[in-house]
Parts: structure tokens; C-alpha cells; sequence
């Protein structure tokens, strides 16, 4: 295999490396792909290593296809040995071998969001806690949290169940690990935790595993979380051939519990590791590389390295400040159509990255309007959609009869006038009884007080859903889905219904049909349980069609991994973006500027960086400070374009991680702000107020006819006062 025409030194040696610990720190468009790709035919090809003996993991079931079908390109059908897996699919396949060990069956179900919304408002309201004392995401948030951190519902109980809310979340925690258990059921989290279970309480499953996966590799390495990293380590503990790929400047995803420390940790862990830097971008314009950097250089808590490139030195980058969100989306509009007419980038070559999902409603209405196709990540998938919910949950019955949370959804669908009284009756009397829900179905004529015509429904749906649980592993999964549609009467009951959307409902119902079919088309060993697994692990990214001639709308979070010709990024706004919520978090602030070099890096050709002098918050319109991302941009880089402040927007007003302390210690220039709003009042002036004292303004909003400014003061800290009302001197 000749590859050094194919990679630059760097790659080369890091493709060559056989045994042992291996840190690939893989700056943005470097080309890791290509460098994975090449590693593991390189074992397999030069170093005769089996390909069973390969484990590699990445975030995404796109991204672990597409490189299996690289590496086929290189070594041919022994590719198809490799384990290519994401986390989850990966615990999911251990579990389906080893998850009676631990009291389940191997038809388990995965639960996804909706389902553990359910599961933890029962639970919420079996241990009477109201969702006005705690929100049911926020109970979830904390489950989450629990699972990572591996502790047990008995080490919560013990260690938090001391206050209020940690004794209301152990009574909950513990009913919700039980009630999963009853379901025959897992969730997300428990497709790392319980291989973890499992592999730390049968030592020869671990054995099993270590021995088959001599050589590892993990993609994305910086955004693993804890659990994540102990099944990992688990796994090399015994040969240490890990290779892990990543880079501590891309770490966004902290609020999924990722940990920036497992890759900034590495050598640590592993003693004589080899450290490679891949620093060579083949992505971006010069221009655009050195942006990236004069932000990302900001952060303490990162590997020191600077991305460079043969590439040209590119166009500048152009910075809108728009008067308001409506005049930001018409921009991008405007631009993208000169794109479209002057240069031979197309409408699937560009992209539109925001901070936050609502940011989208306005775009979206403004794309609709000028009728500019766009293509939109994170909206409503087909897997979302009430009807293939509603069969997927059939589907899961059959695979899992003891799914409580999936047959209480399709018990009364199509309507059988069995209603919430009927379905408390039965789950009484299987609880009672330790019986499963399913079951209570077959004794029906024991539970009192219930209509014969309910009993005789359930006894009928009890006869088809055994009949076929019994015949699921000689059934195709597509027949098995067919006669579930016609014994149930549900593909007739959307045939008959007047609404509106009655008829795309139908088409989805056969478009689920067709997926089942091409599902065995693809696989030689189909499933029922296998299907419904890789439903439940799939993302958004997994239906999207990246050569569909569209724009794409995504949030900032998204984009990690993609590239484009032409990127926007809007809202570019101090409290959107940074967020408000994550200035003042430890390590808020440096988190939101790696995910603003992860946007800003997605670019190859073209970059827009978008701010707006108002945004209307809740329909009120509020005034906004530009982003102090735009600021650590040197001037020379950008070519302003909309409307300008006194002084040119570049001026470091905010350099640093703390607002306040920015705006104390330099003179705040005042932004041009719409004519129709009087403001007598300008960020970084000093006032004094007769109670608090000396303070600085850091923040105008308009607020009805009045202002509410925020004040930081000298002895009281920050503080939200009015002006009309406030008796605030200007200083």
C-alpha cells in the first residue's frame, strides 16, 4: 500500500502506528476520515491484524457507514468484519447477546425520548411529586446526569436523598430503574451503563470482549462522556491498543454530559502514549483558518495548535449588522441568490447555522415567501410522526410483550372503547397479581367491573399479537408489519378518516412498509428486534439527504462534521450567542467559543457572520450588543457590510470571559441603534443609584414604554432597575 502520495507526514505516521496508546489530535478539515480509513486497512493489510479483532466507534450511524464503505474500497469484503458502530449501537448488540444474565430478554425494548417522558411522569405521579414542584425535564436532566455519573438508585438514595428535591428525585429514580426493568425495557443511557454492569459483574463477558477487540478506535474522542470513557477503558484496559481521534477545540457538547477532560487527560491515562498533531487544513481559505483561530486562541483550556493551509488566501469575511432578525434572513436570502447566479456554488453547497432552534421560524418564513428551497435538521422526522409511532409501538409489542409503556399507547388505537378507566383496571390487577400488562389481556373475564364489549376488543387484540409474537422469527418483518395493518384495522381507519391529514398519514403507513422492505433487502440476518433497534438509534442525520438541492438550516450543535462552500451564521448577538444561560457557568464561555470555531470552520470558500442591532424577544423588541466572538476577529479579516456604529464594531469592547469586568475596563462605544427607539441610556455609562451606588450599565432593553437596564454595582453586585422609575444620575 503506497501512501505517501496520498498523505502529508503527519498523517503517514499516524496511519503507520500499530501497537500501543495513540492521541490523534485532528484539527478541523485535516482529513481524520482519510486517516482512520487508512489506519485500519493499514492493520489489517500490513500488520495482519483480523479485521473481527477491530473495534471502531463514532457518534453517528451515517459517519460509521460511510467509513466502512471507505475501508471496503481499500481492503475489499474483509472490511465487513469490522465492528463500525456508534456507542449505543454497540451496548445494544452486547446487551442482545448478554442481557439475560442480568434478568432481561433479548427482545428488550429501547425507550426513547417520548417513552421516558411517560415512564418519569407516572413515576412523577406515583411517588406525588406535581410537575408544578418539578418540571418532568428537569427530572429527566437529572436522571441522566445520575446514569452518567454510574450511580445506582440505593447510591443516590444514600448520598442526596437529604433535601427536598434529592429525596423526590431517588423516590422517582428508583421507581423509573424498576418500572424499565418491569417493561423488559431500556433506555438510551442504559446502552452504555449496563454493558458497564455487566462487564464489571461477569468478568468472562469482559474477557469475551477484550479478546475480540484487541485493537481499538474511537472517533470524536473529545465529546465522549463519562460513562463513555469507563466502557472504553474497560475494553483497553487489558491490551492498550486505543486509538483515539479528536480535538479539544471542537468540545460543544457539554450539556450531553461530555467531558473535554477524557481527551485533554489522555496521556495521563494511557502512560507512553504517541501524540500526533494534524494541524494541515484542507478544508478552508487562509482568511477563514485565521479567523477561527483569533477566537479559538482565546481559550485557556485547550492543546496549544493553530490550523494552516496551502489553500488561497480566499475572500474576506463579510460581517451584516442588520437592523433587526426579519432584515438578517432577507440577507442571507439575497446572497445566497447572487451566489446562485455568480459563482458555481449551489443551494446544497451553503448553510445557515443558528444558536438556538427557535432562530429557525423566522428563516424558514422568509425562505417560504421567496419560494428559496432549504432543507431543515432537527425538525420533525418521519419516525416522529404520531402514525409510525403508533405501529412502531405495535411492532414493539410483538418483539417485547412486556412493554407496558408501548401497549398503553396502542391499546384503544384504532378506537375500541377501552378508555383510561378500563387500561387502570387491568394494570391494578396485573400488578396485584405480578403479572405482565399483556397477559391481564388473556384473563380479562377475571377483572371485574369491566364491559364485555371492552373485554371482548382485548381478548381479540391479545389473539393477533400473540399469534404473531410466536411466529416473529420466521415472519419477515415487512409481513409481520402488513398483518398487524389489516388484523388491527389501522391502515382502514386512516383509509376512512375525513381530516385533512389523513391521506399523508396513509402514505407514511406505506412508506414505513417500504422501509421495512429495503431493511431486509439490506441485511442477510433481518429482524423484527433488530429493525426496531436501529429505529431507535437513529438521528436526524441518518434520513438527510445531503444531495437534495436546498439550503441547510441546522443549529450550531449540528453542524459538527459537515462542510459547506458557503456558511452563515446568524445571531451573532452578546446573550444569544454566547448564550445567556452559559456566561456565567464554569467554562460557559470558552465552551461557546469552541462551538463558534466549530461554525466557523465548517466554511470552505465563504463565510457570513450575521448581528442584529434588535430582536423582538416574546414581541417585544429588545436591543442587542454584538457578539464578542465578532470582536476577537481582527478587522482586516472582515468587510462590514448594513448598518455600523459610531465606531467600527471591531473595537475589543469584551475580550475576555467576563462581561462585566470587560465593560468596566473599557469605554463602551454606543451602538447605532433604529430610529424609532428613543435610548437615553447606552451599555458601559456609569450611574448612581441612592440605595445601590456606583454601577455600570451592561445591558438596555426596551420594556413597554419604560427600559429595564442591567446594572452592575460596585457593592450589590448586578442588579435589573428602570429607568423611568429607577432615580438613576448619569455619572
Amino acid at each position: 500500500m503506497k501512501l505517501e502520495t496520498l498523505l502529508n507526514e503527519q498523517q503517514l505516521e499516524a496511519v503507520k502506528h500499530k501497537d500501543g496508546p495513540l492521541l490523534i489530535l485532528a484539527g478541523a478539515g485535516s482529513g481524520k476520515t482519510r486517516v482512520i480509513t487508512y489506519r485500519i486497512a493499514y492493520l489489517i493489510s500490513e500488520y495482519k491484524i483480523k479485521p473481527e479483532n477491530i473495534l471502531a466507534v463514532t457518534f453517528t450511524n451515517k459517519a460509521a457507514d460511510e467509513m466502512k464503505h471507505r475501508i471496503k474500497l481499500v481492503v475489499g469484503s474483509l472490511a465487513e468484519n469490522i465492528l463500525m458502530s456508534t456507542f449505543h449501537s454497540f451496548g445494544c448488540r452486547v446487551l442482545r447477546k448478554h442481557a439475560q444474565r442480568m434478568g432481561y430478554t433479548n427482545s428488550f425494548s429501547i425507550f426513547d425520548e417520548d417513552d421516558r417522558e411517560r415512564l418519569v411522569k407516572e413515576c412523577m405521579h406515583e411517588a406525588r411529586v406535581s410537575e408544578k414542584e418539578m418540571k418532568p425535564y428537569k427530572v429527566i436532566t437529572m436522571i441522566q446526569d445520575i446514569k452518567n455519573q454510574l450511580m445506582t438508585p440505593k447510591q443516590y438514595e444514600n448520598d442526596f436523598s437529604n433535601t427536598i428535591e434529592g429525596s423526590a428525585v431517588s423516590k422517582i429514580y428508583t421507581l423509573y430503574e424498576d418500572k424499565l426493568k418491569h417493561n423488559n425495557a431500556f433506555d438510551f443511557d442504559d446502552l452504555i451503563i449496563k454493558p458497564i454492569k455487566l462487564f464489571k459483574e461477569f468478568p468472562d463477558i469482559l474477557e469475551l470482549f477484550r479478546e475480540r477487540f484487541k485493537y481499538i478506535l474511537i472517533d470524536e474522542y473529545q465529546d465522549i462522556n463519562n460513562s463513555q470513557y469507563v466502557l472504553i477503558s474497560l475494553l483497553a484496559e487489558k491490551y492498550k491498543n486505543i486509538c483515539v481521534v479528536g480535538d479539544d477545540d471542537q468540545s460543544i457538547y457539554r450539556f450531553r454530559g461530555a467531558d473535554i477532560t477524557n481527551i485533554l487527560g489522555f496521556e495521563e491515562d494511557y502512560k507512553n502514549t504517541k501524540v500526533i498533531r494534524l494541524e494541515q487544513n484542507y478544508r478552508s481559505t487562509k482568511n477563514i483558518l485565521k479567523a477561527a483561530h483569533s477566537v479559538i486562541k482565546n481559550n485557556k483550556e485547550r492543546k496549544d495548535k493553530e490550523l494552516w493551509s496551502k489553500n488561497e488566501d480566499g475572500e474576506k469575511i463579510i460581517f451584516y449588522y442588520a437592523n433587526d432578525e426579519g432584515d438578517e434572513a432577507e440577507f442571507v436570502i439575497n446572497e445566497a441568490a447572487k451566489m446562485l447566479s455568480r459563482t458555481g456554488i449551489t443551494l446544497k453547497d451553503m448553510a445557515v447555522f443558528y444558536r438556538t432552534n427557535a432562530q429557525s421560524r423566522i428563516l424558514e418564513d422568509k425562505f417560504r415567501r421567496a419560494g428559496m428551497p432549504y432543507k431543515l435538521i432537527g425538525g420533525t422526522q418521519f419516525y416522529a410522526r404520531m402514525e409510525i409511532k403508533d405501529l412502531i409501538a405495535y411492532l414493539r409489542i410483538v418483539s417485547n410483550p412486556y412493554d407496558v409503556i408501548s401497549f398503553k399507547r396502542i391499546i384503544n388505537v384504532p378506537p375500541r372503547g377501552i378508555g383510561d378507566t378500563t387500561i387502570s383496571k387491568i394494570q391494578d390487577y396485573t400488578f396485584t397479581n405480578n403479572m405482565t400488562l399483556f397477559d391481564g389481556l388473556k384473563i380479562v373475564d377475571e377483572i371485574a367491573d369491566i364491559k364485555d364489549s371492552a373485554k371482548a376488543s382485548l381478548k381479540q387484540l391479545y389473539g393477533f399479537i400473540k399469534n404473531l409474537n410466536e411466529k416473529k422469527d420466521t415472519m419477515k418483518p415487512s409481513d409481520t408489519l402488513k398483518t398487524l395493518l389489516v388484523s388491527t384495522g389501522y391502515l382502514e381507519y386512516w383509509q376512512t378518516d375525513t381530516s385533512v391529514k389523513a391521506k399523508d398519514r396513509v402514505e407514511n403507513i406505506k412508506e414505513l412498509v417500504s422501509a421495512l422492505a429495503e431493511y431486509e433487502d439490506r441485511s442477510s440476518e433481518a429482524s423484527l428486534q433488530d429493525f426496531l433497534g436501529q429505529v431507535a438509534l437513529m438521528t436526524d442525520f441518518d434520513k438527510w439527504d445531503k444531495d437534495a438541492d436546498a439550503i441547510t438550516l441546522m443549529t450550531l450543535h449540528s453542524a459538527k462534521g459537515l462542510e459547506f462552500d458557503a456558511v452563515f451564521i446568524v445571531g451573532m448577538d452578546e446573550y444569544l450567542f454566547p448564550h445567556k444561560n452559559c456566561i456565567e457557568e464554569p467554562g460557559g464561555i470558552e465552551e461557546e467559543r469552541r462551538l463558534c470555531y466549530v461554525g466557523i470552520t465548517r466554511a470552505k470558500k465563504k463565510l457570513y457572520l450575521l448581528s442584529a442591532i434588535a430582536r423582538r424577544q416574546f414581541g417585544t423588541k429588545k436591543i442587542s450588543v454584538v457578539s464578542r466572538f465578532i470582536n476577537e476577529i481582527p478587522s482586516e479579516l472582515l468587510e462590514y457590510k448594513g448598518r455600523m456604529p459610531v465606531k467600527a464594531v471591531q473595537e475589543k469592547y469584551m475580550t475576555n470571559g467576563d462581561i462585566v469586568d470587560a465593560i468596566n475596563d473599557v469605554e463602551t462605544e454606543y451602538l447605532d441603534m433604529p430610529a424609532e427607539i428613543e435610548i437615553p441610556y447606552k451599555p458601559g455609562e456609569k450611574v448612581r443609584h441612592k440605595k445601590m451606588g456606583t454601577g455600570t450599565i451592561i445591558k438596555v432593553e426596551p420594556y413597554g414604554d419604560d427600559l429595564r437596564l442591567t446594572i452592575n454595582f460596585k457593592t450589590h453586585g448586578k442588579k435589573i432597575i428602570s429607568a423611568k422609575y429607577g432615580g438613576l444620575e448619569k455619572i
